[in-house]
């Protein structure tokens, strides 16, 4: 019994011992998030009626996923807004497109937008979607 637990004390140093002669080697630091900055906004759907008035609007608030670019059209973040069409995602500052993802074929649709990330700073996006009603 004694000399099983040697076998696996040495076992295990051996493993530790190499597990930290590599630490390092070809490690990628994971970029860290700033979480005082980001996108965050609302997005709608309309016009959901034929005639629209001023006394009542023809949108409505809509879920959808939102798939956020960087300028080398690498995803960098999702965020699928709530039942009430808010969303907010973090990120570091910098040029993004916000792509919306595509809610039927071919509507609703929203057109991708461009958005600037300052440093400490939300900004403040709106996704319109378009039913295509006319």
């Amino acid at each position: 019994m004694r000399r099983m637990w040697a076998v696996e004390a040495a076992l295990v140093s051996f493993v530790l011992t190499v597990a930290a002669g590599c630490a390092g080697l070809g490690a990628t630091p994971v970029p860290s998030v700033p979480q005082d900055s980001g996108i965050r906004g609302s997005v709608q759907l309309g016009p959901t009626c034929p005639v629209e008035t001023r006394d009542v609007p023809c949108v409505t608030a809509y879920a959808a996923l939102l798939i956020v670019l960087d300028p080398d059209s690498r995803e960098v973040g999702r965020v699928t807004s709530a039942a009430d069409g808010t969303f907010q995602l973090a990120l570091a500052p910098g040029q993004y497109t916000i792509t919306p993802a595509a809610g039927g074929d071919p509507y609703p649709f929203a057109p991708t937008q461009a958005v600037a990330v300052l440093p400490g700073r939300f900004s403040d996006v709106q996704i319109n979607y378009d039913t295509g009603i006319r």
